[in-house]
């Protein structure tokens, strides 16, 4: 359909000449158009009608209070004789433009449409939720992009293991350094522009580490080489370990593998192996060593274990001379309390440590 006008200066006939309509995404809008009928009379109009047009495509949308481009979502609302309002149903983002609603008479009114589009995240330029595993010491960058009318504004945050939140950047990415074991394994961006409802993405990583190995007697930690039992009829010796991914544990007890004897389970984070020595008889005794590995490396602790025959002598405490290259704690013995002996030297092996232990206890026995 084509349609001629010729446009005047005028435009009294209109309430406003110009006007800007908002609306979000989905909703409807009402492009509002009135008529002054006096005015329209003294311009000399005394029949008129009322035409409206998309500018930017130059799409006539409606002539008087018909629709006629085909468009089951747009209609007249025309309950006054003065009003020829045009409504669009479930408005998309294609529909913002110039609008302009005409007298045949070639005055008109213009009308900005300004559609509203709340954030949504692009999925082609943002980090996925589960991403790959990270290897310890190596940087991760976490995207984050948006699309949406404004331009929305990203926020990526981070929880630690207590959920406790902090905003580590207000950009679309951030690189995270240098990540560790104790590097939070929870991120989240956060996408907003005034026109709800806001949208956010969760990443939760994986980092991948070598073994972490601690090793315990009866419950408490051992930062000694050598554990000297007296007076405990069980012994409980636990290794503690965190990786990841899981791999293996195993023990071995001077240079053989222990097969058998020891439990496995988790606790939290944590894989414990645990062996207890009930009957403690002389082949109980040496050096225990608890071995972990996974695809990044491989750790391991070591102690070794002697029995102190019992005695009824009371507690006595000895300082020894300190020998070239070997350093002593001092040694308290009783038969009631557990004994550690630190013996540390760069120059000498497990072999000369027990032979010098004994050697020192033999002079504890003499002297008493």
């Amino acid at each position: 359909m084509n349609v001629l006008f010729t446009v005047q200066a005028s435009q009294s006939e209109f309430d406003r000449p110009n006007e800007t309509v908002s609306v979000v995404v989905g909703k409807r809008a009402l492009l509002p158009c009135y008529v002054s009928l006096k005015d329209v009379k003294n311009n000399g109009t005394d029949s008129f009608k009322i035409l409206w047009m998309k500018v930017n495509n130059s799409a006539v949308l409606t002539v008087e209070d018909r629709a006629i481009n085909g468009d089951s979502r747009i209609s007249i609302l025309h309950a006054y004789a003065d009003e020829w309002n045009l409504q669009i149903d479930e408005i998309d983002e294609d529909d913002a433009g110039i609008y302009r609603c005409f007298i045949n008479s070639g005055s008109f009114k213009t009308l900005q449409l300004d559609v509203k589009v709340p954030p949504k995240i692009i999925d082609d330029l943002t980090t996925v939720p589960y991403p790959s595993p990270i290897l310890a010491g190596s940087n991760f960058t976490i995207k984050c992009y948006a699309h949406g009318k404004p331009t929305p504004k990203v926020r990526i945050l981070s929880y630690d293991h207590s959920d406790n939140v902090k905003v580590i950047s207000e950009q679309n990415e951030v690189t995270i350094y240098n990540v560790s074991r104790s590097t939070s394994h929870r991120y989240e961006c956060i996408a907003s522009n005034g026109y709800p409802p806001d949208v956010a993405r969760s990443f939760q990583i994986t980092i991948q580490y070598p073994p972490e190995v601690i090793l315990s007697i009866n419950e408490e930690i051992i930062t000694n080489l050598l554990f000297i039992n007296s007076n405990y009829d069980e012994i409980r010796l636990k290794c503690q370990v965190t990786m990841s991914p899981f791999g293996k544990i195993h023990w071995m007890k001077d240079s053989k593998r222990v097969n058998s004897n020891y439990q496995v389970y988790h606790i939290k984070n944590y894989i414990i192996s645990e062996i207890i020595i009930k009957y403690l008889t002389n082949d109980y005794q040496g050096q225990y060593t608890c071995i972990a590995s996974n695809p990044y490396g491989m750790n391991s602790k070591s102690i070794q274990i002697l029995s102190l025959p019992a005695t009824t002598t009371n507690r006595n405490t000895l300082r020894h001379k300190r020998p070239k290259h070997t350093r002593f704690t001092t040694v308290s013995y009783s038969t009631e309390n557990l004994r550690m002996i630190t013996l540390s030297s760069k120059s000498i092996n497990n072999t000369y440590q027990i032979i010098l232990l004994f050697c020192l206890l033999i002079t504890v026995v003499y002297f008493k």
